[in-house]
């Protein structure tokens, strides 16, 4: 009877141990299996955030180059606009300086005899603050147009250089600085638009 019951006693300690061990392998295998499926999906992310990473990279350096060369042609336009300026105002100053003194004297002689204007119904207006000894020096060298009855008069509306009027105010001609310059203007700054393009294109 003793024998028995130690037996069963074994049987039972088999059975138990068995069984024991199988549940052991089974929760091995599947903390294995998980264990190999988080570094599958592990892997999968880590893959997925270096393609992102990636991406974000070439995107950054897209950017980076298309804001490197917008800033260049923004420089560039704005060197350009820069120049125009100097350059017109270069030609403004050469424009004042041509009508001033001795220099404004000859050119109002110069186009009162050109024959533009009739004489007898014409006056030349200039700035009032041309000084008294280059008037007197005008109206020496326009003695006989001034027979004829042009006149001369100096006016607060001429800054710098002179206009050619009809003495019934109909109609004008300007030789001032600004409508010179304005004149003079796009042929200068279509002069320097190209040797600033063919500047650009070497």
């Amino acid at each position: 009877m003793e024998l028995q019951i130690q037996d069963l006693v074994e049987s039972i300690k088999r059975d138990g141990i068995a069984e024991a061990d199988k549940r052991a392998a089974q929760i091995i295998s599947e903390a294995k299996e998980k264990a190999d499926e988080m570094v599958r999906n592990g892997a999968k992310e880590a893959e997925r955030l270096v393609e992102e990473a990636r991406k974000e990279v070439a995107v950054m350096r897209q950017s980076g180059k298309a804001a490197v060369e917008q800033a260049g042609r923004d420089v560039i336009l704005s060197l350009k606009k820069n120049i125009y300026a100097h350059f017109d105002r270069l030609l403004e100053s050469t424009v004042k300086k041509s009508l001033s003194g001795k220099d404004l004297v000859t050119l109002i002689t110069s186009v009162v005899k050109s024959g533009l204007a009739e004489v007898d119904q014409s006056r030349v207006e200039v700035p009032q603050k041309l000084s008294t000894d280059l008037v007197q020096s005008l109206r020496g060298d326009l003695a006989d147009e001034l027979k004829k009855g042009l006149e001369i008069r100096p006016v607060p509306s001429v800054d710098v250089g002179f206009k050619i009027a009809a003495k019934d105010g109909s109609s004008y001609y300007d030789f001032s600085s600004e409508e010179i310059t304005g004149m003079l203007a796009p042929f200068l700054n279509s002069t320097v638009r190209e040797i600033l393009n063919s500047d650009s294109e070497r």
